[in-house]
């Protein structure tokens, strides 16, 4: 140091001192952001949970409806022209601020599906979680693998942020349910993907495959499963993997009932 203060060499030193403490600040920033976000979300999943119980204490263990439809299948809607959604069925259980539960922290959108406040007439809510359309109305007990089944996740409206959505609904507006790639409301012998979910390549000349694939969160997409608990899923749980006889694998389970499961397992043991 001279007797005007540093030399430029000094200077430069300390300028590149700074930027490789910057340079490991922000990613270790936005991993604790995105750890705080990811717990954040897994509680409003864990809240939609415990809401959920109690409506099927209610109604003889059954799930909410994912949608409330027209004859043809197509969502109903309110006089707001938003879709009438399993967010009804349990807006009256839920203990916290609704707003607050409905919306994922981590969701660059803030909730890509508009809904009516349950509550509140004429007062709009941004919706971030889609309930996984073969669970609607159901019982648990007609699902083999419940605690490995999803029944709720993170979803994207109108194919927003690039996620796969072929047959949008309500102009887009269809955040609110998961479906499959080929068809607007049934799982098919060719359904590959289920839609709507959070997830989008990070290249689109790739394709979908592992490895190109994101999601709100670092670790995947958050996901509440049948049984009630909550967890965090790899982006990979877009695609839909086959049994033997062609039925989806868990976490795409499709519900079947018990006299149904009794007859398969019966077959089994036939020539």
């Amino acid at each position: 140091m001279n007797q005007l203060g540093l030399t430029k060499l000094e200077k430069l030193a300390i300028g590149i001192a700074v930027l490789a403490v910057i340079a490991v600040l922000i990613p270790l920033y936005r991993q604790l952001v995105d750890l705080k976000y990811t717990a954040d979300c897994l509680g409003n999943l864990k809240d939609i949970a415990t809401a959920i119980n109690l409506y099927q204490l209610d109604y003889q263990n059954t799930l909410p409806v994912a949608y409330y439809a027209n004859s043809d299948g197509s969502p109903q809607v309110d006089e707001q022209g938003y879709p009438l959604t399993w967010v009804l069925c349990i807006s009256s259980y839920l203990r916290r601020d609704v707003q607050r539960t409905l919306r994922c922290p981590a969701d660059p959108l803030r909730g890509s599906t508009l809904i009516s406040h349950p509550r509140e007439r004429g007062r709009t809510l941004q919706l971030s979680y889609g309930f996984y359309l073969p669970l609607s109305a159901q019982r648990v007990e007609d699902l083999l693998n419940p605690g490995l089944t999803v029944m709720i996740a993170d979803s994207v409206a109108g194919g927003k942020l690039g996620t796969l959505n072929p047959f949008p609904l309500l102009n887009g507006n269809d955040g609110f349910v998961l479906g499959f790639d080929d068809s607007r409301t049934m799982l098919t012998p060719e359904s590959k993907f289920v839609t709507r979910l959070s997830v989008w390549r990070l290249r689109e000349e790739r394709g979908w495959v592992e490895g190109n694939l994101r999601a709100f969160h670092g670790k995947g997409v958050n996901v509440l499963h049948a049984d009630g608990h909550v967890s965090t899923r790899a982006p990979t749980i877009i695609f839909i993997e086959r049994e033997t006889d062609e039925r989806p694998k868990p976490p795409w389970s499709l519900p079947q009932k018990r006299d149904e499961r009794e007859e398969s397992n019966f077959s089994n043991f036939l020539p």
